[in-house]
């Protein structure tokens, strides 16, 4: 309860570890996260396929991941809506920006950080 005495909404997170279990709701967060910025980068909704092959992961473990986002959110088709949400997007857009630069990065020692999926987990779910 809220200090209002109504109930908060859950967060993303917190629906994907009720649906899933704590490791595969966050797999599915991070699964939602690495769908937006590959949709951000090729301009168009990718598949499975298309996350493994720019992640640079195995078909496999991009269906294992997939999975893990479908049992963690059954009632959404892809990650469009936690992607589309406006407090989301603007950070996605961004991390697809820095990630055109991620050898740049590595040959620099700068890493990208993971820090931007974890935060936006926590914000309240919503269609």
């Amino acid at each position: 309860m809220s200090v209002q005495g109504s109930p908060r909404p859950p967060t993303w997170i917190e629906v994907a570890i009720t649906n899933a279990g704590v490791l595969k709701g966050a797999t599915a967060i991070t699964w939602a996260w690495c769908w937006g910025i590959t949709r951000e980068v090729k301009k168009h909704d990718p598949s499975v396929e298309d996350v493994a092959e720019y992640w640079n992961m195995s078909i496999r473990t991009a269906y294992r991941d997939h999975a893990a986002f479908k049992k963690a959110f059954p009632m959404i088709d892809s990650p469009a809506p936690y992607v589309d949400n406006p407090v989301i997007l603007p950070v996605v857009k961004k991390a697809s920006r820095r990630m055109q630069d991620f050898e740049n990065n590595i040959k620099s020692r700068k890493r990208p950080t993971d820090m931007a999926a974890l935060k936006i987990g926590f914000l309240p779910f919503s269609l």
